[in-house]
């Protein structure tokens, strides 16, 4: 999905609102499906259209009990 920016935004607000988490990968995928947008800095700088991929899974952790 393209997401037109019309005001600067801060890279990790911008994957809160259009990804849900800014954790677990979120910001990672947002600079991978957008090449040259870290070099820019934290801000996006308006106007550009951002690529906002689909959120990446959260990795399982297993559930150990030690009293097992």
């Amino acid at each position: 999905m393209k997401r037109l920016i019309i005001e600067p935004v801060r890279l990790d607000i911008l994957a809160r609102e259009q990804m849900g988490s800014e954790l677990d990968g979120a910001m990672e995928a947002l600079l991978d499906a957008n090449p040259g947008l870290a070099k820019e800095g934290s801000f996006v700088v308006a106007p550009r259209v951002v690529e906002i991929p689909p959120t990446p899974e959260k990795p399982t952790i297993p559930n150990i009990n030690p009293w097992d």
